[in-house]
């Protein structure tokens, strides 16, 4: 599914959940890159910052190995981790940068993280961002994925599809709204063309608010939720307030989180 992708990497990256995850994804002659950002803007790097460097890349090149992956390796320097991950995105021919984390946002203008944030926001390559829960195998046995046929929601779809025929999975999606006319506009054509792949689906339609029917359905038993970002102009209305930003930080089940361009 993707061919090119890039993964921001920091001391606090699960390196295990972050390769088994996108090797549902990868396609079969795709790269994967992680970068590790060093705040700084001159040279050399110090010492005990070049180590520390090492160190992580020196983990995920030992679990790329037992993976049977063929990993590269980044270590640049900028004035911020944002700016870092933004030029090497637009230098590279990346399809994909995905992030993973088990924490997101405590405060009310931020939800993974305001460097995650500020680089789905200026972004102009596909960005997914996995918010797994520590501790707990992630599994795909049961996938929801709400909808109202806009572009992040319908590459969510997609995603949940190609992540499901290798799991062999079930998908349910959903529309929340005020007309059951509505909602099968949107959920037929993708119901008839995930069924034609060979996956497990159903479609869900209620009324209501859409993040109280969402967050309530995912707490019957759901192992994923996957979501389009909110699609609006500007970054605080973009996830914050809306649907998509209840869904991630409420959610019983792991969220990915995608934002895709074009």
């Amino acid at each position: 599914m993707y061919s090119n992708i890039l993964i921001p990497i920091s001391k606090d990256s699960n390196m295990k959940v972050i390769v088994d995850f996108l090797n549902n994804f990868l396609s079969q002659d795709g790269r994967i890159t992680l970068l590790y950002v060093i705040t700084s803007d001159k040279l050399p790097i110090s010492a005990m910052e070049w180590r520390r460097a090492m160190k992580i890349v020196s983990e995920a090149q030992v679990l790329s190995i037992e993976r049977g992956l063929e990993i590269n390796y980044l270590v640049k320097n900028a004035p911020s981790v944002v700016q870092g991950i933004l030029k090497e995105a637009a230098e590279a021919k990346y399809d994909l940068i995905f992030f993973a984390s088990s924490t997101y946002g405590k405060r009310r203008d931020s939800i993974f993280g305001s460097k995650i944030d500020e680089v789905v926001r200026r972004a102009t390559v596909e960005t997914v961002v996995f918010r797994y829960i520590e501790g707990e195998p992630v599994k795909y046995g049961r996938i929801l994925v709400p909808t109202s046929g806009y572009k992040n929601a319908l590459r969510a779809v997609r995603m949940a599809e190609a992540l499901a025929a290798r799991s062999k999975g079930e998908i349910t999606i959903m529309y929340v709204g005020p007309k059951k006319s509505d909602a099968d506009k949107v959920l037929d054509p993708l119901l008839d063309d995930i069924k034609k792949k060979g996956v497990k689906a159903q479609k869900i339609f209620m009324k209501g608010s859409p993040a109280d029917m969402v967050l309530e359905e995912a707490g019957k038993g759901y192992d994923l939720m996957m979501i389009g970002a909110t699609e609006r102009p500007y970054y605080y209305q973009f996830l914050l307030g809306s649907t998509a930003d209840r869904l991630v930080r409420e959610a019983p089940c792991p969220v990915l989180m995608v934002k895709t361009v074009g």
